[in-house]
């Protein structure tokens, strides 16, 4: 600020192009205020790349396909099923302890012949009870199979889902029903559809007790022991002639 004098008394007090700043000891100086500095001349943009701008969130195209999450992973859903033959000596002694072995294993018979056994194991222990029915005896053939039923069960859980949501709805037809042929009508859609999801609930739980207990059937050939003929030996020719021979012989 500049000060000018009009009178003695009076002062009158004017803005003019100075800036008043602080000093060492509190007094206020004027200094004459820098003019602004002109901008600065723009440069001509080269023929090379424009400067990238931040980004403000993930690039997409505007026309690409929404994401989707894939599909959570689900165990794949096999029946296991094995069938042995062996040769043993002793057929009944084999037949009970393969019985012990299925229940050793947390397994169970499931019927048994006076030449065959067919028991169920869980899964997780169907290769450990087939390597201790090899030890039996020799294994003159052996089938194993998976059977993955994984689409099947999925198909019927839909149509399962379906058949429930279909049953509701007659049901809320039936209740809301005025006239006896209507009603007739919907309790016989109803029967069938019930009919329907007892069906299929019986295969879902017939699939999974397969898929939780593998079976394995195990038939036997005797095997028989060829017999030991010893023949004594007599000590003079004279005494084979009189027939003594068949009579020593030891069985």
């Amino acid at each position: 600020m500049a000060v000018t004098g009009q009178s003695d008394a009076s002062y009158e007090v004017s803005v003019s192009s100075f800036a008043d700043e602080p000093l060492a000891g509190g007094q206020l100086t004027a200094s004459p205020r820098k003019p602004p500095s002109p901008p600065a001349p723009r440069q001509a943009r080269g023929p090379g790349p424009a400067p990238a701008k931040p980004a403000s969130g993930p690039a997409t195209a505007p026309n690409a396909p929404p994401q989707v999450a894939p599909a959570p992973h689900r165990e794949a859903l096999l029946i296991y099923t094995a069938t042995l033959v062996l040769a043993v000596y002793q057929v009944e002694a084999s037949l009970t302890h393969i019985e012990e072995i299925a229940r050793t294993v947390g397994g169970y018979l499931a019927s048994r012949t006076d030449a065959g056994i067919v028991i169920r194991v869980p899964r997780a222990r169907f290769h450990e009870s087939l390597e201790e029915i090899a030890k039996l005896g020799d294994v003159l053939h052996r089938d194993i199979e998976a059977q993955d039923v994984s689409d099947q069960v999925v198909d019927l859980e839909a149509r399962l889902k379906s058949a429930r949501a279909v049953r509701e709805r007659l049901a809320q037809l039936l209740q809301g029903a005025t006239a006896t042929k209507d009603a007739l009508e919907i309790e016989k859609e109803l029967a069938r559809v019930m009919g329907e999801i007892e069906a299929m609930e019986g295969k879902l739980q017939l699939f999974a007790d397969k898929v939780a207990y593998s079976t394995v059937t195990v038939r036997f050939q005797p095997l028989q022991s060829s017999d030991v003929h010893v023949m004594a030996r007599l000590p003079f020719p004279w005494l084979q002639q009189l027939g003594l021979a068949p009579l020593l012989r030891v069985k």
